[in-house]
């Protein structure tokens, strides 16, 4: 697959494209060259109608083994609805968190349905993680 990414519309759409019509949640891992070049489109996740459990290790074994520089999480919602659960979000911090300390770039967090697609990173609601933030935390944490 060498499909170049050029914008949040052309991937949004590539998205709905392949993956709106799925009858359960899903979530799946784009994973990124430097270029914004996909290397790779896997699903990492599949749940019920209205509900999946998203595990960091799933998405990461992945971008570990394709040496990706980034990836962005794409996440269907069957209903329809494109406002993020705070299963989402709590998954979207996870992710962000867990992007920092592995090294990988969090590009986006893109929710998708028949009615259309949202970017977090254009709305500008992806978590903002800072290394140093770990580190003051994990410093905190071991001089208890």
């Amino acid at each position: 697959m060498t499909i170049k990414i050029t914008s949040v519309r052309q991937l949004g759409d590539l998205l709905i494209q392949r993956y709106a019509q799925s009858p359960q949640e899903g979530c799946w891992v784009i994973a990124v060259t430097t270029q914004m070049t996909i290397i790779d489109i896997y699903q990492v996740a599949l749940g019920t109608l209205d509900s999946v459990n998203i595990h960091p290790r799933d998405v990461f074994r992945h971008l570990v083994a394709h040496n990706a520089y980034g990836f962005i999480l794409c996440h269907n919602h069957p209903s329809g609805n494109l406002t993020a659960s705070s299963a989402d979000h709590l998954a979207m911090v996870q992710m962000a968190i867990c992007g920092q300390l592995m090294q990988f770039h969090f590009l986006d967090f893109i929710i998708i349905s028949t009615r259309g697609y949202r970017s977090y990173r254009s709305e500008n609601l992806l978590p903002n993680v800072e290394l140093e933030t770990l580190i003051d935390l994990w410093t905190k944490f071991n001089n208890m």
